[in-house]
């Protein structure tokens, strides 16, 4: 390849999106506080069991795990890359069914796990698919396209801006903040 005259090798910039992971601390036998630390990628519960089984293997002072040593008590996350904090023992189904959700429904989605409308981590997904009603520019917006989607004509000088905020106010949906400026609708409860 040449460039004004001159060869040029050829470059390619791979992008990849790092694997979301988690910073294990597993604690040793013989001194008091001292510990392996390991990063695991997370995307695969039983990878992430089996691991975590090595470390503790590795860990102990004869190579075996002794009833009830795999338990929250002998291993903990100290850290989340990629990830909001589950906190120190982690329940590894449901962070794996964030991390599904998160890469079918994107920032909406992430933006309704961080309100924190929902009883359990494993509820955010039904609760996403049964109530979100699409990323808006305005609450305007929304009132524009339901009221289209319903078959209700208004006038000229309707207030679609007003009607979305009313719905709001009186509890029928509810909007986050999308990053880019516009807003996610959801359905209230």
């Amino acid at each position: 390849m040449r460039i004004k005259g001159r060869p040029v090798r050829p470059f390619f910039i791979v992008w990849r999106t790092p694997m979301p992971r988690i910073l294990v601390a597993v604690h040793t036998d013989g001194a008091p506080g001292r510990r392996q630390d390991q990063w695991i990628e997370v995307d695969d519960a039983a990878d992430v069991r089996r691991t975590i089984t090595m470390l503790l293997r590795a860990a102990s002072s004869n190579g075996r795990l002794a009833p009830g040593t795999a338990d929250a008590k002998e291993w903990g996350v100290l850290a989340y890359d990629g990830l909001p904090d589950f906190g120190p023992h982690p329940d590894l189904d449901e962070l794996l069914a964030y991390l599904d959700a998160a890469d079918d429904y994107g920032e909406p989605f992430e933006k309704l796990w961080a309100s924190q409308r929902f009883g359990s981590k494993l509820q955010a997904a039904d609760l996403f698919a049964d109530t979100c009603q699409g990323s808006y520019v305005d609450a305007g917006a929304w009132a524009r396209h339901y009221l289209a989607l319903i078959g209700k004509t208004t006038g000229p000088n309707f207030d679609f801006d007003a009607y979305g905020h009313a719905a709001a106010s009186k509890g029928d949906v509810w909007f986050i903040a999308a990053d880019d400026g516009g807003i996610h609708a959801f359905w209230a409860n």
